[in-house]
């Protein structure tokens, strides 16, 4: 059985911690990959991206009978993912710069008003690797990728960054059977202003956790 792991880091440098100049998805990909996506995709996810609304439905958002535990329990540590289920659910996802990385805010809205919101911080770290910042220090190392047009993030485990006297951080690492499994986001262009967020969460035995799918276009554009 695996177990939690535990390492001791320096903490981030500045390119990490705040300020205008830092690595992005184009630097994460290389160029080659980086050209392959649609310029509609390379334009959204540009290096110093300036703040942006983005508005859509959600057609399906699902999770299992154990996905919906999960999910309310997760509420007490920040909600890193929406803790309901529908369809057709109206939603906001608001992208900007923060902590030296994106923010990636996506706001769910039933009928009737009820709103959440669900956040995380996209960062590079300076050998270039992405990483997802989740409520509580929830990390989670990214592999990035495109095929096709597409471009996919899959998570590769997760950990809880601790901060620690001096600048060092604490990386606790969640063994694969206690986290909720491998998480694959796929970002697809659709044309016109258009794309595709299709997210799935599956764990390695208790198959698929979270599956939610939907489109979305810019708020600034006239569609």
């Amino acid at each position: 059985m695996a177990r939690a792991t535990t390492a001791i880091l320096p903490g981030p440098p500045a390119s990490e911690q705040g300020g205008n100049h830092h690595p992005g998805l184009r630097q994460v990909l290389g160029e080659a990959d980086w050209q392959e996506l649609p310029r509609a995709v390379r334009a959204r996810f540009a290096d110093g991206c300036r703040s942006v609304d983005y508005v859509g439905v959600f057609e399906v958002v699902r999770a299992s009978a154990l996905g919906r535990v999960i999910a309310q329990v997760a509420r007490l540590i920040g909600t890193p993912v929406v803790p309901w289920v529908g369809t057709n659910l109206r939603a906001v996802v608001h992208v900007g710069p923060a902590g030296g990385g994106v923010a990636w805010e996506r706001a769910y809205h039933r009928p009737g008003g009820e709103r959440c919101l669900v956040r995380s911080v996209k960062v590079v770290t300076p050998d270039l690797q992405m990483v997802e910042r989740l409520p509580a220090g929830l990390c989670m190392p990214l592999h990035v990728f495109t095929s096709r047009g597409i471009l996919h993030f899959v998570s590769r485990g997760y950990y809880f960054r601790l901060g620690l006297p001096g600048g060092h951080e604490l990386h606790l690492s969640l063994p694969a059977w206690c986290s909720p499994g491998e998480t694959h986001v796929e970002h697809i262009d659709e044309g016109s202003g258009w794309f595709r967020f299709t997210m799935t969460v599956t764990h390695p035995r208790f198959g698929e956790m979270f599956y939610q799918t939907g489109r979305f276009h810019s708020a600034r554009e006239a569609l």
